[in-house]
């Protein structure tokens, strides 16, 4: 298993959108950093290093990165023809599936780690740290990585339930997009406001909100990773039972 995670952080480091996302990230900070130095105190008082981390990891946006980067890897496999050699190895397809999954949860973890410590180093530079309660600032974190967790797997299973980027993409994207109609949509037709607590919006607000509950962020976190459970396992019976091609 361990191989098979490392042969997977070998290509992630080598493809095209490990690259694209790194810049799309640098470009964010630079703007931010930009900003800041030009239009002096005056903005940079406005924010402290702790709400700058905090807001790294704010907006839809985020999905959307982590569905492209997964899908985008996922069904290059497809694209190029290596996903028969992938499973042609004499490894278990389960295996290779959670071995890619792992490589790219924790790519993309780091990636967006080394973006909020940027973010949150230079405005501490220019103004402050900030007060924060420790407990929530350890949930929030603790939240941000399972949330990482279960839109990488839905990435993951989209991408081998269609086998093609610009499906696997599409439908990623607008699933993240139509999640709060919908759950608007149940709550009017069962009278329960478990939907609409329980989207993919709303949880991301939970879990990046330093004022929310630790019950709810608890809460919204475990969803997150049974989210990323269901899926993962759905990758690797779809790849294991599909033929390849």
């Amino acid at each position: 298993m361990i191989n098979i995670i490392f042969s997977e952080f070998y290509k992630i480091l080598r493809s095209k959108i490990f690259i694209v996302v790194s810049i799309i990230l640098l470009f964010m900070f630079s703007m931010s950093l930009g900003i800041g130095i030009y239009y002096g105190e005056e903005v940079q008082q406005l924010s402290t290093g702790i709400s700058s981390y905090q807001a790294s990891y704010s907006g839809d946006i985020i999905y959307y990165i982590i569905l492209i980067f997964a899908t985008s890897l996922i069904t290059a496999e497809y694209a190029n023809g290596t996903v028969r050699q992938m499973a042609c190895r004499g490894i278990s397809r389960c295996k290779l599936v959670f071995g890619q999954y792992i490589a790219i949860y924790f790519t993309i973890t780091l990636i967006f780690l080394v973006f909020g410590v940027l973010n949150l180093l230079a405005d501490t530079m220019f103004n402050q740290l900030g007060e924060v309660d420790l407990i929530a600032f350890l949930g929030m974190n603790m939240g941000i990585l399972c949330m990482f967790w279960g839109i990488a797997g839905i990435g993951t299973f989209l991408s081998y339930l269609f086998k093609n980027g610009g499906v696997a993409t599409a439908i990623s994207i607008l699933l993240v997009i139509s999640s709060n109609y919908f759950a608007q949509f149940l709550n009017l037709l069962t009278k329960n406001d478990i939907f609409i607590k329980y989207s993919l919006s709303n949880m991301h607000s939970i879990v990046i909100d330093l004022t929310s509950s630790p019950e709810d962020v608890v809460k919204c976190s475990i969803v997150f990773l049974v989210i990323g459970v269901i899926t993962i396992i759905g990758s690797g019976l779809l790849f294991s039972k599909r033929d390849v091609d």
